[in-house]
Parts: C-alpha cells; sequence; structure tokens
C-alpha cells in the first residue's frame, strides 16, 4: 500500500508492535512514536538508524484511532512524533493466545482490502468444468481447514471437473460434503491437506463492507481472479477480479428454507464458490447461484445485488459431514492450463 509504504508486507507485525508499546498497563509517559522508532531502530557507532518512519507510525495510528481501536492522549506535535497513545490490553491470555487472529484483524483494519486481498489471493482457486455438451465453464473455489469450499452447483452440474493445484488422482481420493438442505449451494471437498496459512471465519453485520474474490466467466479467459467490494445491505499471481460492497441483508428465501445474505458486490456466473470477506479480513459467506430466476418479476441481479450463503451453514456441515456426493472415477481431471 503506497499510504503506508507497502509495511504491510515489509513489517507485518508491525501494527502489533505498536499497540504493544502504547499499553497503558505498562505506564503512559514520555511514550512517543519518535521513542516507539528508536526502540525499533538499529544501533550504529553514532546513534540508532530508524528502522520505521515516524510519519508512516503516525499514519498507523490515526487509522487505529479512527477505528476506536487506539486513544489519544497527546497530540498535536511537530509532524506528530511526540503523540503519545494508549491501548488497553483487557485479557492478556487471550491477547497471546490468539495473537495471530488478533495481528491479521488489526492489520485488515489499518491497511483495507488491499491486505485482505493480497492475504487471501493465493487461497481463491478457479474451477474449469466441463458440461456434457463438450462445452466449458468457470467456477471458483478457497481453501479452508485443508479441504476445497465452493459452490454445491459447480459439484454437481459437470461432467468433468478439474480445480487449480489439485491433481485428478489427489481429488478422486477425496470426500465430498453437502448440506442437508438441497437448495443451499455450498459444497467442502475434503482433501485433507495440511495447510500452513490460517484463515479466518466470523459472521458477518448489515451495512458491513465486504470484499467477493472469484474467477467469473469472462470471454476468452479462464483464469482471471477478479475482487469487488461491496456492503452486506440486509439478513433474512494469476488474473483475479476483486470486486467491494456491503452486506445489504440478511433474509430467510422461502424456496431455499434457508437465510441468506443479499450484498451489493456483483456476483457473476464464474463467481460461485468465492468467499465472501469482511472488513475485518473474516469470510463471511459463500457466494451463490442465482436462486430462483422468474421472468415475470426478474432476477436480484437486475437491482446490482449479489447473493451469498452465510458462513454458518458451512461450519454445520463441517460439525455433521453426514451427506456426501459420489461421483464417477473419471469426474475429476488435472488441471492443465
Amino acid at each position: 500500500m503506497k499510504e503506508f509504504n507497502d509495511y504491510d508486507r515489509k513489517y507485518p507485525n508491525l501494527v502489533m508492535d505498536i499497540l504493544d508499546y502504547f499499553k497503558i498497563e505498562s505506564g503512559i509517559d514520555n511514550k512517543s512514536i519518535l521513542e516507539f522508532c528508536t526502540i525499533h531502530g538499529k544501533k550504529n557507532g553514532g546513534g540508532v538508524d530508524l528502522v520505521y518512519q515516524p510519519e508512516i507510525v503516525s499514519r498507523i495510528c490515526q487509522k487505529l484511532c479512527k477505528k476506536n481501536k487506539l486513544s489519544a492522549l497527546r497530540t498535536g506535535s511537530g509532524l506528530g512524533f511526540n503523540d503519545n497513545y494508549g491501548f488497553i490490553i483487557r485479557d492478556k491470555q487471550e491477547w497471546e493466545r490468539n495473537y495471530n487472529k488478533l495481528r491479521h484483524y488489526y492489520n485488515s483494519l489499518v491497511y483495507g482490502f488491499e491486505y485482505i486481498y493480497c492475504f487471501y489471493k493465493e487461497l481463491v482457486i478457479p474451477l474449469i468444468w466441463e458440461k456434457e455438451n463438450g462445452d466449458y465453464s468457470a467456477g471458483t473455489g478457497f481453501k479452508l481447514y485443508g479441504g476445497i469450499v465452493t459452490a454445491r452447483h459447480c459439484i454437481e452440474d459437470p461432467k468433468h471437473l478439474s480445480i487449480k493445484g489439485f491433481s485428478a488422482a489427489e481429488l478422486r481420493k477425496s470426500q465430498i460434503f453437502v448440506s442437508d438442505n438441497p437448495n443451499l449451494d455450498i459444497a467442502f471437498i475434503d482433501v485433507g491437506r495440511d495447510e500452513d496459512l490460517e484463515v479466518f471465519v466470523d459472521d458477518g453485520t448489515i451495512l458491513q463492507d465486504i470484499l467477493v474474490m472469484g474467477y467469473p466467466k469472462i470471454p476468452a479467459f479462464t483464469d482471471f481472479l477478479t475482487a469487488e467490494k461491496g456492503t452486506i445491505s440486509s439478513k433474512a499471481e494469476s488474473r483475479m477480479t476483486p470486486t467491494k460492497g456491503t452486506v445489504a441483508a440478511f433474509g430467510d428465501n422461502y424456496l431455499s428454507g434457508a437465510e441468506l445474505m443479499l450484498i451489493t458486490a456483483r456476483i457473476r456466473g464464474g463467481n460461485s464458490g468465492g468467499p465472501v470477506i469482511n472488513e475485518d479480513g473474516s469470510i463471511i459467506g459463500i457466494a451463490c447461484q442465482t436462486p430462483y430466476y422468474d421472468e415475470k418479476i426478474g432476477d436480484y441481479d437486475d437491482l446490482g445485488y449479489g447473493i451469498a450463503v452465510p458462513i454458518k451453514y458451512l461450519l454445520e456441515i463441517f460439525r455433521g459431514k453426514n451427506q456426501t456426493i459420489r461421483k464417477n472415477e473419471n469426474f475429476f481431471r488435472d488441471y492443465l492450463l
């Protein structure tokens, strides 16, 4: 990120170090941004070479204040170098126990969706499926808990399926779990891998900013990762394109018998199965297929909305794992692109 000189990539622990330095339980007097940078500098024969630029650290502190995570105790000094802040660690054991999750959370708040995109982009993968008529289409999945999350119709509809980063031989040994509700468009392919990168999940809230990542169907491309931002509106290096929006609503859909998530970020064919990620950096849902189109009343996408399945339904699959989809031996193919 240019605003922070790529500090999110260069110094992933910096935000946590700032919070730890300004914690109130270790005292609040004589602390400053310049002293923090000096402490974390490199000593030489004539003094200290600063590793962190004080103005960047000052911007981070100001961002944390705007998010109500840090309190300004003394501000207004020249360039902010002598500004002092306060941070309260309410549960030291929880802070230490959940350090990685908290680091990801605070980094997400400070650096925003650019950081979140970079964090998740290697986990979001394209699915290429062959239809009965020989045509090809695209879908999306993401790696989670040693397997692959995707849309149920990406498993049930194609004649053959290939997934980037996974061989046909490995996929044939997997189990495919789905919800007991046939109208919930989510599936989990349990491959049993040991994944190094920790992934975080949480419930979404209305009007929360979100990022949707996936591989929509774009002419002449089968490996085009998109990202779009949006919001939740109610409750009832490959070429990826992200989209941003908000959670517009959660609403009970009487046809699916489940509570689905309405979002303002666009979801197109091929995006199905991709993650919906909130501004805290947690996966809150899975983009799903357009449900129950009726040409008389139109389509949700006519209004610019997308539909996602809340993460709670995926967690129910993990807990139960009581319904499986069985495919023939030749269903999975090697990903050759």
